[in-house]
């Protein structure tokens, strides 16, 4: 009886030893600028990560290494640790973001099981620029947190934030999600020197939008 009882409370000590040592891992989204090396996301996903993996729809998961962060604006540019191998139209960042009028906008959620039959969800609706963040109607799960937020010309507009993404580096009360606008992105950009795409936005359907760019939005583990 006494030897049955040490041995349960033996493994009750390594299962909580194992609970409390193994690294959690966190998943978020992030879609790459610049020359196709950097991967924006948000801060909150990768500050306290000791290993970051970049997960490519139907590639191979690349390494990668925290270069910039604002925790006052959460975000944050990863760095690969090799060139990925997608084909992809590169996003283009707006130069006048969002007009003071409710626009209608469009975000591409990544697809969780990563087969050449998956496609990236689309995910529609209306944002408005009342406060120093964008707020977004329109359904969304915490994955999709890092996400570029798109306008109706294929722009990327802005970040999406869930509301308790946004609420954690930003003084929002309004109970919505958020997208960060252009203007920070393009101020964490210069900070750390990586280039805006400079050719002009193709005027596609879609369709062919989504197909074209969905290879620049990934999935972030961060253990």
């Amino acid at each position: 009886m006494i030897k049955a009882l040490g041995a349960f409370i033996f493994i009750g000590i390594m299962l909580a030893f194992l609970i409390f040592t193994t690294p959690v891992t966190r998943l978020g989204s992030g879609f790459l600028v610049g020359d196709g090396m950097h991967v924006f996301t948000y801060h909150d996903l990768v500050k306290e990560a000791g290993a970051l993996n970049v997960k490519f729809p139907n590639e191979d998961d690349i390494e990668a290494e925290v270069m910039f962060l604002d925790p006052a604006s959460n975000l944050a540019i990863l760095r690969l640790n090799k060139m990925p191998k997608v084909k992809r139209l590169p996003l283009v960042l707006s130069a006048k973001g969002l007009g003071p009028r409710s626009e209608s906008v469009f975000t591409l959620g990544y697809p969780w099981t990563n087969t050449l039959e998956d496609q990236h969800v689309l995910i529609e609706g209306s944002a408005d620029t009342s406060s120093m963040l964008i707020g977004l109607k329109m359904a969304l799960d915490p994955v999709h947190s890092g996400s570029p937020l798109f306008n109706s010309r294929q722009e990327v507009v802005g970040m999406v934030l869930l509301e308790a993404h946004a609420k954690a580096a930003f003084p929002v009360e309004a109970s919505h999600h958020f997208a960060i606008p252009a203007l920070l992105l393009e101020k964490a950009m210069k900070a750390g020197r990586i280039e805006k795409v400079a050719h002009p936005v193709e005027n596609l359907s879609r369709d062919a939008f989504i197909s074209r760019s969905r290879n620049n939005i990934v999935l972030i583990e961060a253990r």
